[in-house]
């Protein structure tokens, strides 16, 4: 449970993608670029994740499909040595939940306090990215460099009641073999740069297909526990960021349905690692923001356009 952004994006910004769909696959698209991926689906049907639970290690390609009818995100956890995702469901999810519940009661000070009964290992938990936020009946992809190991996927989302999807058993175990995948790194569209002081775009934004690279220069814990990452929304004239910029903060919201229409993203990783994520844009308005609080305040929150144009992409 943890994540976060910056922004400062100097870009003639603006996508709209009406249910964005990636069209070809990203092992066609890598293919055609001189390798093949690595892809991974996981499917979201109800508070539940279907994935494999074994992949080859290397650059991974992980495609969200959500076929529930509720917002969800893929976050991908590293685990210490000898963990499991049965010690998350044992020892992290209740933890979270409590706390929750004591805050949604009224007592904050009891909620952050139960915090106190986390295992240490779980402070050598590495996030390592994933799809970002998406809405009911899109995809979203995201590619992220994974060493051998044990991971978690995880949703902590909650229901209109205050419940973690995790807690609803949107928790899953994942593998990561010592076999390499040989898939080649994406080539990137645009480029973007998380860090302390904000993110930046480099590039120029039209519609179609882009695969955006993002940095993460810098790493830090903000307020609500989590570090930089980014998420993609589909906004338009009415669009009240300052609600938007509130429910991202899972301490007081982060509650389905979404105030907007979210298309995807990277989730926190450490300082001085890259993820890719892929969106299909059509001309409109879009916001990209962290889940952290006051994302505005700390230059997290950004709202940009996609002109009119040629498409790009296949």
């Amino acid at each position: 449970m943890r994540k976060a952004l910056g922004i400062g994006v100097v870009l003639v910004l603006v996508a709209g993608a009406a249910a964005w769909s990636l069209g070809s696959s990203a092992s066609d698209v890598l293919a055609a670029r001189g390798g093949r991926a690595s892809v991974v689906d996981i499917v979201a049907t109800g508070h539940h994740f279907g994935a494999p639970s074994e992949v080859p290690s290397g650059w991974t390609t992980f495609r969200l499909h959500n076929r529930s009818g509720a917002t969800h995100f893929a976050l991908i956890e590293r685990m210490p040595e000898g963990k499991t995702v049965e010690d998350s469901k044992a020892e992290v999810v209740p933890v979270f939940q409590t706390a929750m519940d004591l805050i949604n009661a009224g007592d904050p000070a009891a909620g952050f306090a139960y915090f106190a009964n986390l295992p240490a290992w779980y402070f050598e938990i590495v996030f390592m990215g994933g799809p970002g936020l998406v809405d009911p009946g899109m995809t979203a992809q995201t590619t992220v460099y994974l060493e051998p190991g044990t991971y978690v996927i995880e949703c902590y989302v909650k229901t209109p009641d205050g419940v973690f999807h995790s807690a609803h058993g949107m928790i899953e175990g994942l593998t990561v073999t010592d076999e390499p995948s040989g898939a080649p790194e994406p080539r990137a569209d645009l480029q973007m740069t998380l860090s302390n002081s904000g993110l930046e775009v480099h590039g120029e934004v039209r519609p179609g297909r882009q695969t955006i690279a993002v940095d993460f220069a810098e790493q830090m814990v903000h307020g609500n526990f989590l570090g930089h990452d980014v998420h993609l929304a589909r906004i338009d004239d009415g669009t009240d960021l300052d609600a938007l910029a509130s429910w991202v903060n899972w301490v007081v919201d982060l509650e389905t349905p979404a105030p907007v229409e979210f298309l995807g993203g990277a989730h926190e990783m450490p300082a001085g690692t890259r993820a890719y994520f892929t969106v299909h844009l059509t001309p409109g308005r879009y916001a990209l923001i962290a889940e952290v609080d006051d994302p505005a305040g700390k230059n997290l929150l950004q709202t940009f356009s996609v002109p009119f144009g040629v498409e790009t992409g296949p």
